[in-house]
């Protein structure tokens, strides 16, 4: 890694941890999905990044990918688990981070256990330390405290214009598991815990508001194919959120145009995920820089 991509993952790191920082104290019951997103988003602009992927807000059971919809008239409520996730990119280097808002009382120890087990993790991420560590970190901390982690939601290795970038760090020991962390990489640790009667697993349900390039071909659909150089654009091959496009495209266009090119198979739809058993989820990460001889917290 040289010094100008080590300097744009760390601007990343600062804008996005700046950003959370300030929404943490906007966000009460009555605020809307819109509004959150609106504003972290045009914060991470405002600063010098870019949004690495839509600003998730994932509320309660909810675990992740969701994010506003266009129109959308969701509202935190009072008792709600938020989750925030947020990630930004300078010149495709990314910075990822999320936390939890907690507004019940009964799940605080759930959140104050959660950050304690990102915060023993972390401290297990060194260059040549397995990955598997934070698996067994994760879970062996967590299930004597009553809780236990989502075991299909894991961190990731990082890289530029890639949010997941080959390597899975699980959240639960995973036999003959051989990755290591290497000098010169980036990585999330993201930790996910719920209840212990739960079965601490996500489905995917039928809501869609993430999406992604994965080809880019001509399917001789003028509308469809003019949204698809527009996307390209704006976003190469990084996430985005339909509700982006509406300053450009008549919103019916802007749906069917989506929903063929996901059928065709030219865009991922990110599914929103939910706990199997409708247990509460919560959520915390950080990006770390690994060097040699130690590893940066990019976003702290």
């Amino acid at each position: 890694m040289d010094k100008t991509e080590e300097e744009a993952y760390m601007k990343a790191g600062k804008i996005a941890a700046q950003t959370l920082n300030e929404i943490r104290r906007k966000v009460q019951p009555g605020i809307s999905y819109q509004d959150v997103c609106n504003t972290i988003e045009n914060r991470i602009r405002e600063l010098g990044g870019e949004p690495a992927f839509p600003v998730n807000i994932c509320i309660n059971e909810i675990a992740a990918h969701d994010t506003a919809e266009i129109d959308d008239v969701r509202k935190v409520r009072d008792k709600d688990l938020v989750k925030l996730d947020i990630g930004v990119h300078v010149n495709g280097f990314i910075a990822d981070t999320a936390t939890t808002i907690n507004f019940n009382e009964d799940y605080a120890d759930m959140t104050n256990a959660n950050l304690e087990v990102l915060n023993l993790a972390l401290r297990k991420v060194r260059a040549g330390e397995y990955l598997n560590e934070i698996g067994k970190t994760v879970y062996y901390f967590t299930i004597p405290r009553g809780y236990k982690p989502i075991s299909n939601l894991s961190g990731h290795s990082l890289g530029q214009y890639q949010i997941h970038a080959g390597d899975s760090i699980p959240n639960v020991p995973v036999n003959g598991f051989p990755s290591r962390f290497s000098s010169g990489n980036c990585y999330a640790i993201e930790t996910f815990l719920t209840s212990k009667n739960a079965s601490a697993y996500v489905n995917e349900i039928d809501q869609t508001s993430i999406f992604r390039i994965v080809k880019r071909k001509k399917l001789k659909d003028p509308k469809a194919d003019l949204l698809l150089d527009k996307i390209w654009e704006m976003r190469k091959s990084l996430p985005f959120a339909t509700r982006w496009f509406t300053d450009f495209y008549d919103e019916k266009d802007l749906i069917s145009s989506i929903d063929y090119l996901v059928k065709n198979k030219i865009i991922h739809a990110y599914h929103v995920l939910k706990e199997e058993t409708d247990q509460i989820v919560s959520q915390f990460e950080h990006t770390l820089l690994v060097m040699e001889k130690n590893a940066v917290i990019t976003t702290a």
